[in-house]
């Protein structure tokens, strides 16, 4: 049976509905995350209580039941936050290597303990590459067996990644350390710390690849680094530090990051296995392999390849003119309605400063400390752009103050104040959303909400939820998105 929101705002009432409270009181620190994009079944939240009590919110039950006690490093408190991605990292890594295989079946070498049935996979390197599909089932146990849909025929040269999601943990305080929880396997994995003491205002920001195309074509030429589609005036590289994938012909399957670009041409960080050419169809998309830490009461800005297992300290072009505070945050900028030229280059938005109109290349940072202050992070040119205007300039953001982002818009929770806005990156100008009726604690640092879509299967429709936690209450709730 198909499902439409078709409520109309002032006819009809934004409500809050009463769910399943949290598993303690919100306090200093605690935060959430979750599948805000719909990639994994089962629609999750996470909520860290500590470093070792971390809760999984079920939306399809409205109930919670805790996992495996991370085992990171440091002090769990202000500046602790982490991130959700769809892709698996069993081992601490998403592509994974099979060690044996057949027609339809993959052998791994690691101990898969959940049903991974309907989850999405895609082959990305040797025997099968370019395959995409659904796995039907899997064996559990140490070096499960997955059988897939199709006739593809799979070998111990296959690399694979499997959407059965992953959750990434920046902890705080001195030895702050970097974890990944895989769900497939119910297994944490310790990364590579970042190496500082961690503090104020942490945000851990992703950009993940598969999810939204930023320009997808047929190229025209191809040689062992590079993609020509001669058909395009791109800016220069503005399509620096995204991934670019070939979708089908020649070289399917094969990703690679974008190092720069010219009007015509695409460089890349590794020669391809197989060079593309004219019948190679490619996408650009967000870059799976980085994540981006903020924080921490300074402008250094770092970022981490999961691949490499490294933390690189970025020096930007431009420095960010301040330090976020108590209550920043950032949102990636990925799938508003921003449109590319049918030459592929990008509109320019004037707002103090000029920014591009061009999804998947900025990291909005709102500063915090106090101020209204809006800062951009420039993925491709690596360069901060500060203290950009926006309409109704008025709200300050302080402790408390928390966000989640979706689509053209980031729902911003105001302190202890029960006020909800919404910055919309269309309209470029915060706005009134909502309010919390419910009285509010001592207002504490960390993310509280989070956004759940539900799509319909029948006709591709979505109905999305915001979900909240209140400032030092237990109480949850949710609102249905007018």
């Amino acid at each position: 049976m198909s499902i439409t929101n078709k409520l109309k705002k002032l006819v009809h009432r934004k409500s809050w509905e009463y769910l399943a409270p949290l598993p303690a009181t919100t306090g200093a620190g605690m935060f959430m995350v979750g599948d805000k994009r719909n990639l994994t079944p089962n629609s999750v939240i996470y909520f860290f209580q500590t470093a070792a009590a971390i809760h999984r919110y079920d939306g399809d039950e409205d109930s919670w039941v805790q996992i495996p006690a991370s085992a990171a490093t440091g002090t769990f408190g202000v500046g602790a936050c982490g991130d959700y991605r769809g892709l698996s990292a069993m081992g601490g890594v998403f592509t994974q290597q099979a060690t044996a295989g057949g027609v339809a079946t993959i052998t791994t070498n690691r101990t898969i303990v959940r049903n991974l049935a309907g989850r999405k996979i895609r082959v990305i390197g040797g025997l099968g590459v370019g395959y995409e599909g659904a796995i039907l089932s899997n064996t559990l146990g140490a070096n499960a067996v997955i059988t897939t849909d199709g006739s593809t025929t799979f070998d111990n040269t296959t690399q694979y990644q499997i959407f059965g999601g992953s959750l990434w943990f920046q902890n705080a305080g001195a030895s702050a350390g970097f974890a990944v929880y895989d769900v497939a396997t119910n297994a944490w994995t310790n990364k590579t710390a970042v190496g500082v003491t961690w503090g104020t205002g942490g945000s851990l920001v992703s950009t993940p690849g598969g999810v939204d195309t930023f320009e997808s074509s047929t190229a025209t030429a191809g040689a062992s680094t590079t993609l020509t589609n001669s058909t395009k005036s791109w800016l220069t590289n503005q399509w620096a530090n995204s991934q670019v994938r070939i979708t089908a012909g020649t070289g399917i399957g094969q990703i690679r990051t974008i190092t720069s670009n010219t009007g015509t041409v695409l460089t890349v960080s590794s020669a391809w296995t197989v060079n593309p050419d004219a019948t190679s169809q490619y996408s650009i998309e967000g870059n799976d392999d980085y994540f981006y830490l903020l924080g921490n009461n300074a402008v250094t800005l770092y970022r981490y390849s999961v691949s490499a297992n490294t933390w690189t300290t970025l020096t930007p072009g431009a420095a960010r003119a301040g330090a976020p505070g108590a209550g920043s945050f950032a949102s990636w900028v990925s799938k508003t309605d921003w449109e590319l030229n049918s030459n592929g280059s990008p509109n320019a938005l004037t707002v103090g400063s000029t920014v591009y109109k061009q999804n998947g290349r900025y990291i909005l940072a709102f500063r915090g400390g106090a101020a209204n202050s809006l800062d951009m992070y420039d993925i491709a040119a690596n360069t901060w752009i500060s203290g950009l205007d926006y309409g109704n300039r008025n709200e300050t953001f302080t402790t408390g103050t928390n966000a989640v982002d979706y689509k053209d818009d980031v729902f911003i929770m105001k302190e202890a104040t029960g006020k909800i806005l919404k910055f919309n990156i269309n309209d470029w100008a915060m706005k009134s959303f909502a309010f919390l009726t419910l009285p509010q604690g001592a207002a504490v640092s960390g993310a509280k909400m989070m956004i759940l879509p539900y799509v319909d299967s029948d006709d591709n429709k979505e109905l999305v939820f915001l979900y909240s936690a209140s400032q030092t209450r237990q109480e949850f709730l949710r609102m249905l998105i007018i």
